[in-house]
């Protein structure tokens, strides 16, 4: 019965609502109550004032004829009045023949001052209030009303409220239910559109909404972001597994190539050798690309932890920079590096560190034509250590700048050099797991400049 939200909400409106107009009518009726239990101790107290004058002017004589004109008027079955000496002789009573079980239960209750209670009869339907007095002289004077028509008015109250209750209660529900209908709408569109993008329409938009309250607003914005970036991974996923069918099948061809060259040709062992040699420098591509795709894998759905380590970078980048310094001789290329002697630690991985700073100096170097310059520049402030890398390469245009990070994208420059394109793909990746950023900016023809900002943390002690 309870299967969706909007059923629950709307039990839980109704109960809420329910508590709400019973402890209305609670309140209501205690005050109703006690106010007419109020007003009838006030004509009783008044009532007791008068019969006490009457009795100290015209004696108990005067007063048994008053407590008969006013039993008379009020009618014998309602109201009862007697005095009772200090002796507990009666000295004067209106007719008790309707009053005969209060009577007998009088005798039993001493009178201290004046008290006023509620009393039930055997043989009466209604309750009784009764007031008992001590006057100067001892007496006791007893003034007895049926409240029955207090009873009554609290009778038809809670009729009318049941009534009103229920009515109400039906009501309340109705309107709660199309309320909380109202207020789920957001989310039926929202599922409508899931369950479009499970059936494949990844394009299918979330239609907009109006005036469907902030909590459904934030839920829509954060499921469009949600298709949004499920419709890129799916593309970019498209694109991945093109260039990854594409770079296998390159060296796969080449090594079948080389096969069915030396299968065809003489047969000698120097060809059979060089085929051997050929085929494993392929494989090894192979698999430090396979390895490489399996490691930015890893890193991004964060399944491969990486070791919490101090490190200095200052240290990484120069072992890297004189690394790096042969093969930029070789290429005619002036490597120059400026990195503070003082250790500048940040936390994480060590080995992941040597190949962020390992891959942006071999695209500088690879870039960069004879005669250029590569700068290694590693700097620091108190809560941070940046590295740049800058050249004076071949540059990358705008369009190719916003890819450059891309798996597998290689700009129209570097077609002609040897790569798969991961490895920024995998800077990033690494950066981005040491809590850092990493950033580019270049114009063609006048080098580019890569910036790597991580945090920084306080040197061990000792």
């Amino acid at each position: 019965m309870l299967r969706t939200v909007s059923q629950r909400l709307t039990l839980w409106y109704s109960l809420l609502f329910a508590i709400l107009a019973l402890a209305a009518f609670l309140f209501v009726y205690v005050q109703l109550a006690a106010g007419l239990d109020r007003q009838t101790d006030e004509r009783l107290q008044a009532k007791a004032r008068e019969f006490a004058r009457t009795y100290r002017t015209r004696g108990a004589q005067g007063l048994k004829i008053e407590f008969a004109t006013e039993a008379n008027g009020a009618g014998k079955r309602r109201v009862f009045f007697r005095l009772v000496g200090p002796d507990g002789g009666l000295r004067a009573a209106s007719d008790e023949r309707a009053w005969k079980n209060l009577v007998a239960s009088l005798a039993q209750h001493p009178v201290r001052n004046m008290q006023i209670e509620t009393r039930h009869i055997p043989g009466r339907e209604s309750a009784v209030r009764l007031l008992s007095k001590r006057l100067n002289d001892g007496s006791v004077l007893q003034i007895a009303t049926t409240i029955e028509e207090n009873q009554d008015l609290l009778e038809d109250y809670r009729e009318t409220f049941s009534t009103a209750f229920f009515i109400l209660l039906a009501c309340g529900g109705l309107g709660a239910y199309f309320i909380s209908r109202r207020a789920m709408a957001g989310v039926r569109q929202v599922t409508a559109a899931a369950a479009s993008i499970a059936a494949g329409h990844l394009d299918q938009p979330l239609p907009p909404g109006n005036h469907r309250g902030a909590e459904i607003e934030d839920l829509a914005a954060a499921f469009a972001t949600m298709q949004r970036r499920i419709a890129a991974l799916i593309a970019e996923l498209t694109t991945v597994i093109d260039n990854v069918a594409h770079d296998l099948r390159m060296p796969i061809t080449r090594i079948r190539g080389m096969a069915e060259t030396t299968l065809s040709g003489e047969n000698n062992l120097a060809a059979f050798r060089d085929m051997a040699v050929a085929v494993i420098e392929e494989s090894d591509r192979l698999v430090a690309m396979v390895n490489t795709i399996l490691e930015l894998a890893q890193i991004d759905a964060g399944t491969l932890p990486l070791p919490d380590e101090v490190v200095d970078l200052a240290q990484v980048v120069r072992e890297a920079a004189e690394l790096f310094l042969p093969a930029g001789e070789d290429r005619g290329i002036d490597l120059q590096w400026q990195v503070p002697t003082e250790p500048l630690f940040i936390r994480g991985d060590v080995r992941g560190m040597q190949r962020v700073v390992a891959n942006l100096l071999d695209n500088a170097v690879k870039y960069t034509p004879a005669g250029g310059r590569v700068d290694l520049q590693v700097s620091a402030s108190a809560d941070e250590v940046t590295l740049m890398v800058s050249d004076s390469g071949v540059g990358i245009d705008e369009d190719a700048m916003r890819h450059v990070f891309d798996r597998f994208y290689r700009g129209d420059a570097s077609r002609s050099t040897p790569g798969s394109g991961l490895g920024l793909s995998l800077a990033r990746a690494i950066v981005t797991a040491h809590h850092g950023r990493i950033t580019v900016t270049s114009q063609p023809n006048m080098g580019s400049r890569f910036l790597v900002a991580l945090p920084r943390i306080t040197p061990p002690a000792g």
